[in-house]
C-alpha cells in the first residue's frame, strides 16, 4: 500500500474508532468465504460494522481512542467488529455465529472507557434487549408510587380500625 494510501485508511479508521459506542476484536483465521459473509450480513442488519484490518495501520489508528486500552491484542488475524449502538445485539450475534464457527475467537474488547474480555462480551449476549430493559425499569419506576400509596394507606386504615375499637369500648363502658 502506498504511504498516502495508508495515510488514508488510517485518518478514516480513526475516526470510526472515536465514534464507535464500544468494539469487539476477534480472530477469524480459519473461517471460510460463506461464513464470513454470513456474519457480515447479520452484523450488518443491526448496524454493526465488521472489518479486517491491518494490525500496524489499527495500532497507530487507536491512538488517542477508547482501542487504545486493548492495542496489546493487535497480534495475528484480527477484525474489528464497530458497535456504534447496542453492543447487546453485536454480542447475541457474535455468540450464535461463534457456536456454529468455532474458528471466529474473540479476543477483546471496550465498552465506553472499560476494557472487556472475552467472556464479559460473551455475557452481553445473555441480556435481554434494550428495549426489554427499559421497559422493565419504567415498570419498577411506575410500581413504586403506587407500592408507597398502599403502604401509608394501611396505616391509615389501621389506626382508624384502632380508633374506631377504643370509640366502641368506651362507648359500651359509658
Amino acid at each position: 500500500m502506498e504511504k498516502a494510501k495508508k495515510q488514508k485508511v488510517v485518518a478514516v479508521l480513526s475516526e470510526r474508532l472515536r465514534q464507535m459506542n464500544s468494539m469487539f476484536l476477534a480472530e477469524y483465521s480459519g473461517m471460510n468465504v460463506a461464513q464470513m459473509t454470513r456474519l457480515r450480513k447479520e452484523l450488518r442488519n443491526i448496524g454493526v460494522d465488521f472489518n479486517v484490518v491491518k494490525n500496524s495501520l489499527l495500532r497507530i489508528a487507536s491512538a488517542g481512542t477508547k482501542a487504545e486500552s486493548i492495542k496489546d491484542f493487535f497480534v495475528g488475524p484480527n477484525a474489528i467488529i464497530g458497535v456504534y449502538k447496542d453492543p447487546v445485539a453485536a454480542a447475541k450475534v457474535i455468540a450464535s455465529v461463534s457456536k456454529d464457527v468455532p474458528q471466529l475467537k474473540l479476543k477483546a474488547g471496550f465498552l465506553g472507557d472499560q476494557t472487556l474480555t472475552p467472556a464479559d462480551i460473551l455475557k452481553f449476549a445473555t441480556l435481554p434487549p434494550r428495549d426489554v430493559l427499559i421497559a422493565k425499569f419504567m415498570g419498577l419506576l411506575q410500581g413504586m408510587p403506587q407500592r408507597l400509596v398502599y403502604v401509608l394507606n394501611g396505616n391509615l386504615n389501621k389506626l382508624m380500625l384502632t380508633l374506631n375499637a377504643i370509640k366502641a369500648q368506651k362507648e359500651q363502658q359509658a
